[in-house]
């Protein structure tokens, strides 16, 4: 292995780290080297034990320490680390790490500063702000790379890395971590979504606190795994049977997926639910810079645990905010929870009153609370004869459509889904009352203009601009939609 240490540039602030290169991993296909936009990297003239050229640090003047040839090394052959994440390894951490190389770093639980920083790894990165300290999973494409900084990363936290069998042991894992204490997650795909189903359906029935995130890509089936779509986003509302409420935030940006991974984990404490990141493969491998705070400045909701006598508690007595109160397992608490519907001692009633009670409270419980939860973003709205309604990657595509048929004399207006589920209902109301109409552009070939359409009055039209997946628009398209709506065409 070889790595460096960078010096401070004279006169200039300069962030100090190393690169880390994991020789005898590599495969020679030089991709580090010829992406490295400041030539910091060059082949060496010795093999390694595969017979393979490796890289080496040629200018290390130059390196800014963007992460770029860590993201593009398909062998995980090379990593960067700077001198805020380093610390002292504790002993009993050193045994973990018996069958490793002794000089990699141990990773402070929080980073702080700007990063050039992938979106998979900053969701994982927010899961861990928030106080994550469990992952249960299974790899698959688009998501395996917030699975694998989980791996890196927990084990030096004192937190759990699992890599299940299955999605269908994943999700049990999580809500089981959950009822243990911990603040737990998951990421997968569509595919990995649908095995899920029945315990996301357990987990919304028992209220336990989770994180499910799902970097969606073509679909169905097994799709496209190694592009894009936003098909799974009707899933994410009714995937598993019954009725209950849910919770799914979209981000477009690798900030984005970190500030709204800790915001996850705020609502599913808050609701105590298991709440949703629906991302796509294009944000979840974008890279872009990202701002990690100081933990101090993070907001964080903590669950509430009861504060009632081993002998009074109820695991689903309800008070006045319709969420009950936690006591974790081992806490001396006399503890019941099932899938069955249930009465406040967390026993099976099956009598339709109580059936009646505990769902529509699993319903309400988010309903009655949408102001606090509902995140939406809105531009030039007042006044616009045509609103666009996008979510996720799209938000970032409509925007050259939007400038294009401003210049045609259009007045058009951006709305920005961050919250999709629950649906802002009452707000596409009040909008339709006031435009000529929506247009919805999303990787899918028609699911939340449906939403949009049931909500809206009939005199303004819905027009879905819709795409298969595995592109993007083309934005032509969406001026076009745009122009149809504004002047009344059918």
């Amino acid at each position: 292995m070889a790595s460096h240490a960078k010096p401070a540039g004279s006169g200039t602030k300069r962030i100090k780290g190393k690169i880390i290169i994991l020789e005898d991993r590599c495969k020679g296909c030089d991709f580090c080297v010829e992406h490295c936009p400041r030539d910091v990297l060059g082949i060496s003239t010795q093999f390694n034990e595969k017979g393979y050229h490796p890289p080496e640090v040629i200018n290390e003047e130059n390196c800014t320490f963007c992460g770029l040839c860590e993201r593009i090394c398909p062998d995980f052959a090379i990593y960067i680390t700077t001198e805020e994440e380093v610390e002292e390894v504790k002993p009993e951490v050193k045994k973990v790490y018996a069958n490793r190389n002794k000089n990699l770093p141990i990773v402070k639980s929080t980073m702080k500063g700007e990063f050039f920083m992938q979106g998979d790894i900053a969701c994982a990165e927010g899961a861990i702000a928030a106080g994550c300290r469990f992952f249960g999973g299974y790899p698959i494409t688009p998501a395996s790379e917030i699975a694998e900084r989980m791996a890196y990363r927990l084990p030096m936290l004192d937190g759990v890395f699992i890599q299940f069998e299955d999605e269908i042991a994943s999700m049990a894992s999580i809500i089981g971590a959950s009822f243990a204490g911990m603040k737990s997650f998951t990421a997968t795909s569509g595919p990995g979504i649908s095995l899920m189903t029945e315990n996301i359906g357990l987990g919304m029935m028992m209220e336990a606190p989770c994180v499910v995130v799902n970097v969606q890509r073509g679909s169905p089936s097994t799709g496209l795994p190694t592009s894009w779509g936003q098909s799974d986003m009707m899933q994410a509302k009714w995937g598993s049977h019954g009725d209950y409420g849910s919770i799914s935030l979209c981000p477009k940006s690798p900030q984005e997926i970190f500030d709204l991974t800790i915001r996850a984990f705020n609502l599913a404490e808050k609701y105590r639910l298991p709440v949703f990141i629906m991302t796509d493969a294009i944000v979840g491998h974008m890279t872009e810079k990202v701002v990690i705070p100081p933990v101090e400045e993070i907001e964080i909701f903590d669950r509430k645990y009861t504060n009632k006598s081993t002998d009074k508690y109820l695991p689903y007595e309800i008070g006045k905010s319709m969420i009950p109160d936690f006591a974790k397992a081992g806490d001396g608490y006399r503890y019941h929870t099932t899938g069955l519907t249930h009465d406040e001692r967390g026993y099976p009633d099956m009598t339709e009153q109580c059936q009646k009670s505990v769902v529509t409270r699993l319903v309400e419980k988010i309903t009655k609370n949408i102001d606090d939860i509902m995140m939406i973003e809105e531009i030039d709205i007042e006044g616009a004869d045509v609103i666009v309604v996008c979510y996720g990657i799209t938000a970032r595509t409509v925007i050259p459509a939007i400038e294009k048929a401003k210049k045609k004399g259009i007045k058009v207006g951006y709305m920005r889904l961050i919250t999709v589920w629950p649906f802002p209902e009452q707000r596409i109301k009040e909008l339709s009352r006031k435009c000529a109409g929506f247009v919805v552009p999303e990787l899918n070939l028609g699911q939340i203009a449906l939403e949009v359409e049931r909500c809206a009055f009939p005199d303004a039209r819905t027009k879905g601009v819709t795409h298969a997946g595995g592109g993007i628009h083309d934005f032509n398209d969406i001026v076009k939609a745009i122009e149809e709506v504004a002047h009344g065409k059918k």
